[in-house]
């Protein structure tokens, strides 16, 4: 019976929150991830229709007084499909994205698998990857009221990461620090805690072969948005 309680998503929710190593074991042992995975999606899908509204008084400002803003004689058209494009893409993301960073990470713990040599299941890193995307999802969990009481214009800018902490600047620098969130941090170190479990490997190791993965992905994507940025362009 005990076993059967602590494979329930929200018990192992509330141990990985408050026993992380004793949660990632059981999760490497035991690595049964897919009603957790559907709660995770399911949630995500009602926190991406809650903010359907949003998204589309956002773009609808982006066309008409934003730095996006089209001629009076595109406007018509344009606001008859963007704003519900943009709110079936919020939704889609929500459901989508979570899928996707689970594959990404389990994909990487693979990768260092097979360099180490454990030979771990892919299911086993992917039930990790899923359990330890909780603190991920509990930052969208506080982002989602601010995101629906902030001023129409200044959508975007709502975040958790260190970029909070400063002036809407777009530069490299701006977008690195809007990719440094704790709450992803917190996942990188659960995602290598539970990945050198599964490997029996030093915690250290792993942790920082996902940091140094993250660092490179959060360069690349700074850089691309600041490249991306018209010069003068602002919200």
């Amino acid at each position: 019976m005990s076993e059967q309680i602590e494979a329930r998503p929200g018990w192992r929710f509330h141990k990985v929150l408050l026993y992380p190593t004793a949660a990632m074991r059981q999760v490497t042992e035991s690595p049964s991830f897919v009603k957790t995975a559907l709660i995770i999606t399911g949630l995500g899908l009602i926190m991406g229709i809650a903010l359907t509204p949003k998204v589309q008084a956002f773009t609808t400002w982006m066309l008409t007084d934003g730095p996006a803003a089209i001629p009076p004689e595109q406007r018509e058209q344009a606001l008859a499909i963007a704003p519900q494009a943009a709110a079936v893409g919020a939704v889609v993301s929500a459901a989508v994205a979570p899928w996707l960073v689970w594959l990404s990470v389990a994909g990487l713990l693979k990768l260092y698998d097979v360099f180490a040599g454990a030979g771990v299941s892919f299911k086993s890193l992917f039930a990790v990857a899923v359990y330890g995307y909780l603190p991920i999802f509990i930052g969208g969990l506080i982002t989602l009221p601010i995101a629906l009481t902030v001023p129409v214009e200044n959508l975007p800018n709502v975040s958790l990461s260190l970029a909070a902490f400063f002036p809407v600047e777009l530069s490299f620098s701006y977008f690195l620090l809007a990719k440094c969130s704790p709450f992803t941090w917190w996942s990188l170190f659960l995602w290598g805690m539970g990945g050198a479990l599964a490997m029996k490997s030093r915690p250290g190791s792993v942790v920082a072969y996902n940091f140094v993965w993250w660092l490179a992905y959060a360069m690349l994507a700074a850089a691309l948005a600041a490249w991306q940025t018209p010069a003068g362009m602002g919200v």
